[in-house]
């Protein structure tokens, strides 16, 4: 049993430390997509980029205390990656949300630009999601390989009994093993 929670939480911590860097990389690519690739003109010059800097790391620790009150690093996990992106999705809509009033509370100037926050909408919801698969992935495979399981014995023969273990047996996860049918 020790094993199996000492697995969750590296898995946890794991998805904390991952979602970090995906958000903090989102935002500051996102002002990147602003200001220095080209691909949008700056009318009022270019800002300061530590304040933006030092706003990611602030919005990074509220979109992981916001992925936390959400449950969004409960372990272990089951069910396909597509059923937690509107999670994820919902999540980081609130995140930019609470960002953006935190940005117009903080009056700075020159202000905090409303489109890369609208940019880092988009690069953080996907980095996220990109990130999160491959987690799941990784924590699919390491349950898979993992050494202890737990034994089960299915009390019954029909139909139902083989159905239980397909499931069991079929979502790595879950570290059952079946030991019988009674």
């Amino acid at each position: 049993m020790r094993t199996r929670d000492t697995f969750d939480v590296f898995a946890s911590l794991l998805a904390v430390v991952a979602d970090a860097a995906a958000i903090f990389t989102g935002f500051i690519l996102a002002v990147w997509i602003r200001f220095d690739s080209g691909w949008i003109p700056v009318t009022k010059g270019h800002p300061p980029r530590m304040i933006y800097v030092y706003a990611a790391v602030v919005v990074t620790l509220l979109f992981l205390f916001l992925f936390r009150s959400l449950g969004l690093y409960l372990r272990p996990q089951f069910g396909h990656v597509a059923d937690k992106i509107p999670r994820l999705v919902r999540a980081c809509g609130m995140g930019t949300l609470l960002a953006t009033a935190l940005a117009f509370a903080i009056q700075i100037d020159p202000p905090f630009s409303r489109l890369a926050t609208g940019i880092a909408l988009i690069t953080v919801t996907l980095l996220v999601v990109i990130e999160r698969n491959i987690l799941f992935q990784c924590e699919r495979h390491w349950a898979k390989h993992q050494a202890s399981k737990k034994r089960v014995v299915i009390v019954g023969t029909g139909t139902l009994a083989l159905r239980l273990k397909n499931v069991l047996e079929g979502e790595p996860r879950r570290r059952a093993r079946i030991s019988a049918f009674l």
